[in-house]
């Protein structure tokens, strides 16, 4: 971020302004790094006093600030240097933004081993060129035995570099630091030391600490059983989950889970120095600095190009690859969009609020949770307000950056999924006692959709608006359904454990529920067996932590089951909105039906899907018809003994607007998505990304998903 702000202190103070002219694409960022979070800087919390007695410690009379974050945000602040400075990018044609202030999702110990070594690092303008630097696998037990004694003197060296800042702020420097640290420990009667540099800290405790101990003391002692190392048993139940056609073997899944344990689970609480639910006051106060200087910024960059609107006629497209939902309030400005007259395309990727931290009068930072759907309503009225009735912007482009099929992590991965902001309430996406506004988009002519979900009855009224108007192409990426909501409806959340599990997936643990006459059979029959193995406990804990389901006989689909499709299905939205051939199309040239009428004309041309499916929400409504016929398998022992490690140290999603994906769809429909419009089901499960799934605790990641596209030449009359 310095370089950043440097390099426009160096255009706008360069004599000939020579470079200007020459950038076709420009971006700027702003991302906190969660390494660092994890480790803040150092920041005295006390000041040394002077004394007739001697050095003592006491709290700052104001906020104490991060020097560099606030050196950030007076740089950040001074409006007029950064407007200079964009006013020489008279070339370009696209502009992009890339923020985060990690008060989103954070995943803290939750780490996919895998998706770490791959390194990518977050793109704004198309595929990364960054390459990976290759990392090791440090599989060996001696790094393990050595941790304890590297963190102990790193604690000792941290306690010691600490107390030093506070005396430099107060003035000592030189020979006077180390002879005022002495002094300092003689006048708190810590142990004296002599000829050393890094003294013994055991007895020399800041009071300001004592509360982290208190809260370690409280931790469950899950994590002191040592390196969570998968067993032979673990990778027996693994085996079924890859198949021949994969090239993935038994040996690979079996190290990158050894190596995911060994490294992500270890035995010591402190060795997870970033616990996403407890914050400790130095990481609170870095996310509350980090955020005053992005506010300082983003204000910077709206006025920038508000004062500008010359330099940014030609501005063709704007991608926004991160921004933080709570920053979105700057943007809803008419006089911004104003300035950029000739803008054709938007990309927008929103990072839900998780938690927002402020400031007391008492100097103390607070750490206030946030439902993650309360950010449906900014981006809803964002749209509304200032993008929809814009003639010139004619490709939008919306994505949630939080949860979902590509989100990393066995606390992340397939849950945490918001709905699409086509209403300005998540909760009235499923409220039918009354009739919600749906969002409008009538300039819009390419579409596209990644990482949410819609009600059936939301969603057919969104596309059936755009299909009416200037709509050619739709594109829906990892976009989600619904059970179908009956009419006058009015959902509540469910009550008790089962309204919003911490580990997320319990919620898809619910069909088992809804089949619990199946259980009964099942155990009657093993009671009459004394050789069956025992029942398996229901499963709970996160997505797809299920084995693969038994095996049924499969009993074909005949044409007049798949031609009349589920009300509220994704192929009955399809065939609604389709510019292709109809089920009643199909019908008729089967001679099973009746000459279709003759449809309303429209522009839309294209309509692609990728990997669409269903979810599941915390809601008491009848969501049975997505439930999948046989109970489910009981968790890999390695990734359960995972989940409960670290459960007590990740966020907990207290909202009832979070979906969750389902990995099933009804035989009939999978033979109707195939059959009608050659749509391929379940074609996720031999990517890359399926094989990063499985080690997130997926065990069939793609089941119940579908992709393909639909497209009819264009006419000259629907050009018009």
């Amino acid at each position: 971020m310095r370089n950043l702000f440097a390099f426009y202190h160096y255009v706008a103070n360069e004599a000939d302004y020579s470079y200007g002219h020459r950038i076709k694409k420009f971006a700027m960022s702003f991302e906190f790094d969660e390494n660092k979070l994890a480790n803040p800087p150092l920041k005295s919390d006390q000041e040394a006093i002077t004394s007739f007695w001697g050095i003592y410690r006491w709290p700052y009379q104001k906020y104490n600030r991060y020097a560099q974050l606030e050196g950030l945000e007076q740089t950040a602040d001074e409006t007029r240097t950064m407007a200079k400075a964009l006013r020489f990018i008279t070339s370009a044609r696209e502009l992009g933004l890339s923020i985060d202030g990690g008060l989103g999702w954070l995943a803290g110990p939750d780490i996919n081993q895998r998706v770490l070594e791959r390194g990518e690092k977050p793109t704004v303008f198309g595929d990364s060129r960054f390459i990976a630097e290759p990392k090791t696998k440090p599989l060996k037990n001696s790094k393990a035995s050595r941790s304890s004694d590297l963190m102990a003197s790193q604690n000792n060296s941290s306690a010691w570099a600490a107390n030093e800042r506070m005396l430099q702020e107060a003035g000592y420097e030189g020979e006077a630091l180390e002879a005022s640290m002495r002094v300092l420990m003689e006048t708190e009667d810590a142990t004296t030391i002599s000829g050393t540099t890094q003294p013994p800290f055991d007895r020399y405790l800041s009071p300001l600490t004592l509360e982290g101990f208190r809260r370690a003391a409280r931790t469950p002692r899950s994590l002191d059983n040592g390196p969570m190392l998968a067993n032979a048993e673990d990778f027996s139940q693994l085996a079924p989950l890859i198949s021949d056609d994969e090239e993935v073997y038994s040996e690979e899944l079996q190290s990158n889970i050894a190596i995911s344990y060994v490294n992500s689970g270890k035995s010591k609480i402190e060795n997870y120095p970033l616990k996403p639910d407890d914050l400790t006051n130095a990481q609170r106060e870095m996310l509350l600095e980090i955020e005053w200087a992005q506010r300082a910024f983003m204000q910077s960059y709206a006025i920038a190009i508000i004062d500008n609107p010359f330099t940014f006629r030609n501005i063709e497209s704007l991608t926004i690859a991160r921004l933080p939902n709570r920053h979105l309030p700057i943007l809803r400005r008419e006089d911004f969009w104003d300035s950029l007259p000739e803008l054709k395309k938007l990309s927008l990727a929103i990072i839900p609020d998780w938690r927002d931290v402020v400031k007391l009068p008492t100097s103390w930072v607070q750490d206030n949770r946030l439902p993650p759907s309360n950010s449906v309503s900014g981006v809803y009225q964002l749209l509304h307000e200032q993008i929809s009735h814009r003639k010139n912007i004619t490709t939008l482009h919306f994505e949630w950056l939080c949860g979902g099929e590509y989100a990393h992590g066995l606390f992340s991965r397939n849950q945490h999924i918001l709905a699409a902001p086509l209403v300005s309430k998540a909760m009235d996406m499923v409220n039918r006692a009354h009739t919600p506004s749906v969002l409008m988009l009538p300039h819009v002519k390419h579409l596209s959709m990644t990482n949410c979900w819609a009600s059936p009855h939301i969603m057919c009224k969104f596309i059936t608006s755009l299909r009416k108007a200037a709509l050619q192409s739709l594109t829906l990426d990892s976009v989600s359904l619904t059970a179908p909501v009956a009419l006058n409806a009015q959902p509540q959340p469910l009550t008790g454990n089962a309204a919003n599990p911490h580990n997320a997936q319990q919620l898809a643990g619910q069909q088992a529920a809804a089949n619990q006459l199946m259980a009964n059979i099942q155990g009657a029959l093993a009671a009459h067996n004394p050789n069956a193995a025992p029942a398996a406990p229901a499963a709970v804990g996160v997505a797809g932590l299920q084995l693969p389901l038994p095996v049924v006989n499969i009993v074909p689909i005949t044409p007049s089951e798949w031609l009349v499709p589920r009300t509220g299905s994704w192929s009955h939205l399809i065939d609604i909105i389709t510019p292709g051939i109809t089920l009643a199309a199909i019908q008729f040239a089967r001679e099973m039906g009746p000459e279709p009428e003759v449809r309303e004309p429209t522009r839309l041309r294209k309509l692609e899907f990728k990997s669409c499916g269903y979810i599941r929400l915390p809601l008491n409504f009848d969501q049975t018809v997505l439930d999948h016929p046989d109970m489910q398998a009981p968790q890999i022992h390695a990734i359960a003994k995972r989940v409960n490690d670290i459960e007590c140290h990740m966020m907990r999603p207290l909202d009832s607007a979070l979906g969750v994906i389902i990995n099933h769809m009804a035989p009939a429909e999978e033979a109707t998505l195939e059959n009608a419009w050659q749509m391929t089901v379940g074609g996720l499960a031999h990517s890359e990304l399926a094989s990063e799934a499985r080690l997130d605790g997926i065990s069939n990641p793609g089941r119940g998903r579908f992709e393909g596209l639909i497209e009819v030449a264009s006419t000259s009359s629907s050009n018009g």
